[in-house]
C-alpha cells in the first residue's frame, strides 16, 4: 500500500521555487542511495489545482514516502520548503492510497 506526502501550496507560491527545491531534494536522495535506486524507487509528481472559489490555482507536489527513499525525498523537501517559505505558507497531508 502506498503512502504518499501530499504538500499544497496557495496560489502565489513560485511554482520555479517549489520545482528547484524538489529537484535538489531528489539530488541529496541520489548522493545518498545512488541514481539508480532514486530512478526505480521514487516517484513524485507537481501538478497545479484549480480553486474553484476565485478562479485561481494552488500548487500541489505529491511523493510516495512508502520507500526510504521517497521518505528521504519527502523530509528534505519539507525542510527547503520551510527554509524558503516558513512553516505556516504550505500544508503537508500524509495520505494512504
Amino acid at each position: 500500500m502506498a503512502i504518499v506526502c501530499r504538500f499544497e501550496f496557495p496560489a502565489e507560491t513560485d511554482g520555479d521555487i517549489v520545482e528547484k527545491h524538489l529537484a535538489l531534494a531528489i539530488v541529496t536522495a541520489e548522493c545518498n542511495f545512488g541514481q539508480p535506486r532514486v530512478r526505480t524507487a521514487a516517484a513524485y509528481c507537481i501538478s497545479p489545482v484549480k480553486d474553484d472559489s476565485n478562479g485561481s490555482k494552488e500548487l500541489q507536489v505529491a511523493i510516495d514516502v512508502s520507500t526510504d527513499v521517497g521518505e528521504h525525498i519527502a523530509q528534505v523537501f519539507t525542510g527547503l520548503m520551510i527554509r524558503q517559505l516558513g512553516e505556516d505558507k504550505f500544508k503537508i497531508e500524509r495520505v494512504r492510497d
